[in-house]
């Protein structure tokens, strides 16, 4: 994907609406970089379809609680869209063996696919080729995210915890910030440990603005995803434009070029 040069101290100036207006502007001019988002949309939509046909246990996404709406900052920490469904990972214990290939590759394929394409489409923003092993490096970290968000979507903490919830709530976030550039670094060719590191120190000083970013995309998701077809719509229009936006910060922080 090309994209325009950004030179002197301009490349220091960083705030929200900069980089999502620049992630936005360099899709409008290469519409071609929606096609992997694109493709994967369609993978999401199908594994959402039969997730609700299957026999294993399947979670459908809340968008809305007994006592009213709740809004819920759909961000993953990688470029993805907000599936309607999820499969408890629980819900594959004591299953046999074709059952349990079945239930791991849908919990699987949708990972390996918005990996795919969050990698082709920061590559093509960085001008770089695609690498077998850096697609291997982003579906390690993606796959343990995932583990970890798993493991702390099994407390509750925004109900019933008072002020633990709150304080899990603000760890979650500022950790978030501190990682959003991880994705991009590795396809970057950064190893692992030098991406979290690398992630870590180049997101000082733009903590709030991370965070304005993560905000946006979390509430925009949370709100296309609330609407019918929302799976689609979050993979193939909003993904796309995290991916870009974490390319952004990358180059105006003179990370890559």
């Amino acid at each position: 994907m090309s994209h325009d040069r950004i030179d002197g101290d301009d490349r220091r100036e960083l705030s929200v609406g900069v980089i999502l207006s620049t992630a936005v502007g360099r899709l409008r001019k290469s519409p071609a970089a929606l096609v992997p988002f694109l493709a994967a949309g369609i993978v999401l939509t199908v594994v959402d379809a039969l997730r609700r046909h299957d026999p294993i246990p399947t979670l459908e996404r809340e968008v809305a609680r007994e006592n009213g709406l709740s809004i819920d900052l759909a961000y993953a920490g990688y470029p993805t869209g907000v599936a309607g469904t999820k499969t408890p990972l629980e819900s594959l214990v004591g299953l046999h063996l074709e059952y349990l290939v079945w239930g791991l590759a849908l919990y699987l394929l949708p990972l390996l696919v918005v990996v795919l394409a969050g990698v082709v489409t920061m590559a093509r923003a960085m001008d770089r080729d695609v690498r077998i092993a850096t697609v291997g490096s982003v579906f390690g970290y993606v796959l343990a995210v995932d583990l970890v968000q798993r493991a702390l979507g099994s407390i509750d903490a925004l109900q019933g915890m008072g002020l633990w919830g709150l304080a899990l709530l603000v760890l979650y976030l500022a950790v978030a910030v501190r990682l959003f550039a991880v994705p991009g670094l590795l396809v970057a060719g950064r190893g692992p440990k030098r991406a979290l590191l690398e992630s870590v120190s180049l997101t000082r000083g733009h903590g709030w603005t991370v965070f304005g970013v993560i905000l946006v995309v979390g509430l925009t998701g949370w709100t296309l995803a609330s609407l019918p077809g929302g799976t689609f719509a979050t993979t193939a229009v909003l993904a796309p434009v995290h991916a870009v936006a974490v390319v952004v910060l990358l180059e105006r922080s003179r990370v890559v070029d």
